[in-house]
């Protein structure tokens, strides 16, 4: 797993961000929240993969060589082409959405 700085050099497939002002914001909510904003794009959009920063957790859990970390290559590889990323990369968040992004 790549450490919180280090996701500062991954490329993230079509990137929206959005601030939510809460304190005791939890993974659930920001998934959510995610979920809408992807919405906004594909009436279906299916979450591949996520990024848990206080926590450190990931899913899926997939070892990646490089730099770049498991959870982003599997979506990446699996269509991953919109990713939502929640209070500055507090959360991280990537669909595959039937919405042509090119």
């Amino acid at each position: 797993m790549a450490n919180a700085s280090g996701l500062e050099n991954v490329t993230f497939p079509n990137v929206t961000f959005i601030n939510i002002g809460d304190s005791g914001l939890t993974l659930e909510r920001a998934k959510e929240a995610a979920r809408q904003v992807a919405k906004n794009y594909d009436s279906d959009p299916l979450l591949l993969s996520w990024y848990d920063k206080k926590t450190g957790e990931e899913s899926p859990k997939v070892s990646c060589e490089g730099d770049v970390p498991g959870w982003v290559s599997y979506a990446k590889s699996h269509g991953g082409c919109f990713t939502v990323s929640v209070n500055h990369g507090d959360y991280m968040f990537i669909f595959r959405c039937e919405h042509d992004f090119n």
